[in-house]
Formats: C-alpha cells, sequence, structure tokens
C-alpha cells in the first residue's frame, strides 16, 4: 500500500499529537485543548497517511492572496529522507499558487538544511516575538 496524501482531512487531536511526538518537531503535546485550536484555526492542513496511519502532517495559515505562514511541517522520523516534507510543500504550493503568495516560515535549527534543499531562502530581516507560554 502506498502513501496517500490528503487536503483538509479531520485529523484526531492524538494521531497529530503522536506524529509530532516521532517527528522531533517542538510542539505542546499533552496540551490536547491547544493542539486542537491549531488544527481548528489552521487555513489548510495536509495530511500523508500509510495506510489508515498519519505519518505526515503541514499546518499552514494564509489569506490566500499575499502570503501564507506555514506554521508546521512534521513527519514521523521513520519516514524522513523520502521526499514527505517537499511533497507537503509542493502540494500546499499547487492549490495556493505562486504568483501572489509568498511562503513564510521558521526553521528549528535541525531543519535548516531541509529548507535549505527546497527553494526557500534564508531571510535576514525576519522578527519574532517569542510566546511566554510553549
Amino acid at each position: 500500500m502506498g502513501l496517500e496524501y490528503r487536503v483538509n482531512e479531520h485529523c484526531d487531536v492524538k494521531e497529530i499529537e503522536e506524529v509530532f511526538n516521532k517527528s522531533g518537531i517542538r510542539r505542546p503535546v499533552g496540551d490536547m485543548d491547544r493542539i486542537q485550536r491549531m488544527i481548528d484555526h489552521a487555513d489548510e492542513i495536509i495530511t500523508v497517511r500509510d495506510g489508515e496511519r498519519l505519518i505526515g502532517i503541514l499546518r499552514a495559515i494564509t489569506d490566500y492572496s499575499y502570503c501564507c505562514y506555514i506554521s508546521d511541517i512534521a513527519v514521523d522520523k521513520d519516514y524522513q529522507g523520502r521526499g514527505i516534507g517537499k511533497a507537503l510543500i509542493n502540494m500546499l504550493r499547487d492549490r495556493l499558487g505562486d504568483e501572489e503568495i509568498q511562503y513564510i516560515l521558521t526553521s528549528a535549527p535541525k531543519a535548516v538544511g531541509f529548507y535549505e534543499k527546497t527553494d526557500f531562502k534564508r531571510a535576514d530581516h525576519a522578527f519574532v516575538i517569542k510566546r511566554k507560554k510553549n
């Protein structure tokens, strides 16, 4: 059975927490209410499953006309290095287009190499106000 990519499918909080845990991404696992809000308020969610098992997710916030912030790209470590993260990004770009929309994200230090291999370019003019609560 091959991998199946899905757009804006309903996902259970527990399976998303599992992908976050297995991917190495730092997210507020254990705070199910907060993760549910993260899911509920995302504009675009693209998932990938191996059978019924969720193994990857991309979550984005966008205005559909000028910019798109990719807030999560998480792929189970057992599946990393197979082009799944790049496929998730490409699916989002295919949905939203490239002509008018700029894609923005912040990278964890360990993921910088991944983004350098994609079409993302480093931006030295970004600013962040850090959360008080992780």
